[in-house]
């Protein structure tokens, strides 16, 4: 093990010198800021692997803006229902959009706007200027196989030398002329068995070109209005910006992520009929789960609706959807008293949203109703710029603690929709001069000197709730500042700070991060203490080369970590498709490989090593933790 510290350190050295010499292109960079900004989040850390692998796809294969029906742009999640509608009325009256500056002037959208979307999507167009057009036919097969491998130190005294851990992942995706296309994804952990895979997930999806806008058969998301009646997988907790406050929803779409939470698997469909979208569904919850083995999951029945109109100045939504008792007990006919009184249905939530915009101020608000429990919930908000540059927003929250939010995903402070009163601020601004950025041109390639957000939640629960038997409350504030000191020089501070009734009284987050970037030479560096029951410390940099089709980046860092409530979470830089947050705890150090090549013009591979070392040991330790070494393989190809 000593050898492989020693050549991560050779590694290191070599890779910091070619991103010296040769440089780095800023993109990835820029990817992941768009990720970021798309998500209404402020880092990395705060993301889902399943959100951030659903955005690096279209990062990777972006959306055809002039090819893409209504119901396509919608499920994407970058569009709301009027921008997407505005986008199909400008293609009918004027042509193809063949710019970001061109999506800027669409009704719905401005230069904040079109620039945000910018990196997911594309502008291909095969017609005349001033007229639309599909595009010419295809067929596209994409595959991608990853595999991994984990080995830790030898500190046992029994003599047995640590066994390697394994893990895959496959994922295959069909699509013919955009309209009809099929995805299946499975993959294994380090702690589950190679076969049958851990996880899978698969899809059939048939795009229609007039009032049918999809089919789906297989695993899709489900995300209605706010999120306060439904909003399957990943769902943002708290509010650490502006953009995290109104949500777009993306109503039916195709699951295409490894992970395989947090969706239904069943069958949806959604039509546009003018000015209306209507999306159906009927999923069985615990059928994937005892599709993977576990023969005691209990399957129910899931059937919902959703029905959105969009006009000029805003939208209304209906949605609804129950769930049967399971259908192990409604086949042996177990609890028949309670079926005689309406029980065969264990969960019933109905709910109203709307969203409109007047002289600029966007309102919105969504309320639930929880049949079967007779309980209510309601959320209400809006946002608005007072001022050039200044973006605010502010919301109101009452989630009581008998509202059953199995499947509810509306902003919160905790993890769940429930036996929570809430309020939040929240805003963005940007002042001073504009700043040419060094590597960019064209629209888009300026920034403002000083840009920043913050907010400001108070949550109260007043059922007992976190293991405490009293009711319990928590202030939260995020305050982020970034300073373009010129084109090439940026620095960003991060700063939170969170108080409890309960449990960690306080938790005081620190964060800086310095970039410098002339479009061809990059590097960046990160301090962070985390104040809890004591101190954390983290600290790395990080530099990298990319040039054609090929690209590596090394990080290195140390980290000083004595309580498990003082851990740090940094993002892993991976491939495309993978996410990687450690929480790092202890004393130690690490250092990551990461490197990509382009092999043909069909294929692409992707190498990751990394090597976590703990030599110190902390005050409550009496033996050091062994050191992990981790090596990753993943081929994609395009066809």
């Amino acid at each position: 093990m000593k050898g492989r510290i020693v050549l991560s350190g050779i590694i290191l050295f070599f890779s910091f010198q070619a991103a010296i010499h040769a440089g780095t292109d800023s993109g990835d960079d820029d990817c992941r800021r768009a990720v970021l900004a798309a998500a209404g989040a402020l880092s990395a850390e705060d993301l889902s692997e399943e959100e951030v692998e659903r955005l690096e796809a279209l990062l990777s294969r972006p959306l055809k803006i002039n090819a893409a029906t209504r119901s396509r742009l919608v499920e994407s999640g970058l569009f709301s229902q009027y921008q997407a509608a505005a986008v199909i009325d400008y293609r009918e009256r004027h042509g193809d959009i063949l710019s970001v500056a061109e999506l800027a002037a669409v009704d719905g959208f401005g230069e904040d706007a079109a620039v945000l979307l910018e990196p997911f999507l594309s502008f291909e167009s095969h017609a005349l200027p001033g007229r639309s057009s599909s595009g010419p036919s295809f067929v596209r097969n994409s595959f991608t196989v990853k595999s991994s491998v984990k080995m830790q130190d030898d500190t046992s005294d029994d003599g047995a030398r640590p066994v390697p851990q394994y893990s895959y992942g496959l994922k295959y995706r069909f699509d013919l002329n955009g309209s009809l296309e099929a995805g299946l994804a499975c993959r294994s952990t380090y702690s589950a068995s190679v076969f049958p895979p851990e996880t899978m997930s698969f899809y059939a999806a048939f795009y229609g070109t007039g009032a049918l806008g999809k089919v789906i058969i297989g695993d899709f998301n489900a995300r209605f209005g706010q999120g306060l009646a439904m909003w399957s997988g990943f769902s943002l907790s708290g509010i650490p910006a502006q953009g995290a406050f109104s949500r777009r929803s993306s109503g039916i779409s195709p699951y295409r992520s490894y992970s395989g939470e947090g969706s239904h698997r069943g069958v949806a469909a959604d039509f546009t009929v003018g000015s209306f979208m209507i999306s159906a569904f009927v999923s069985l919850p615990g059928s994937r789960e005892r599709f993977s083995g576990d023969g005691q999951r209990e399957i129910h029945v899931l059937p919902g609706v959703n029905a959105v109109w969009t006009g000029m100045n805003g939208q209304v939504s209906l949605t609804c959807y129950a769930s049967s008792r399971s259908l192990s007990a409604v086949s042996s006919g177990a609890g028949d008293e309670d079926m005689s009184r309406g029980k065969f249905v264990s969960e019933c939530i109905a709910s109203a949203d709307v969203r409109y915009s007047v002289r600029g101020v966007e309102l919105f608000a969504e309320t639930a109703a929880d049949i079967m429990h007779g309980t209510a919930a309601a959320l209400g908000g809006c946002r608005f710029a007072p001022c050039d540059g200044l973006y605010l927003a502010a919301g109101l929250r009452y989630y009581p603690a008998g509202f059953s939010s199995g499947y509810s995903g509306a902003i919160r402070s905790g993890t769940a929709c429930s036996n929570e009163y809430g309020a939040a601020v929240s805003g963005s601004f940007s002042f001073g001069r504009r700043v040419a950025l060094a590597g960019r041109s064209g629209f888009g390639s300026e920034a403002a000197g000083h840009q920043g957000s913050f907010s400001i939640d108070l949550s109260h629960s007043p059922e007992p709730k976190y293991g405490v038997d009293q009711p319990s409350s928590q202030f939260k504030a995020v305050l982020s500042y970034t300073c373009f000191v010129s084109g090439m020089l940026s620095m960003q501070w991060k700063i939170s700070e969170r108080l409890r009734t309960y449990g960690d009284r306080n938790r005081t987050d620190i964060r800086c991060d310095i970039g410098v970037s002339d479009g061809v030479l990059s590097s960046s560096v990160r301090f962070n203490a985390l104040i809890c029951k004591g101190i954390g410390l983290l600290t790395y940099a990080e530099g990298g080369y990319r040039r054609g089709a090929v690209y590596a980046y090394l990080k290195g860092g140390l980290f000083r970590v004595d309580n498990w409530s003082d851990r740090i979470y940094a993002y892993e830089r991976d491939a495309p498709g993978n996410f990687s947050v450690p929480a790092y705890y202890g004393r130690g150090f690490w250092v990551s490989a990461v490197a990509g090549v382009k092999v043909s013009r069909w294929g692409k591979m992707y190498f990751r090593a990394s090597y976590t070392g703990y030599p110190w040991l902390s005050p409550s330790q009496e033996k050091k933790k062994p050191g992990k070494a981790e090596l990753k393989v993943q081929m994609a190809f395009n066809l």
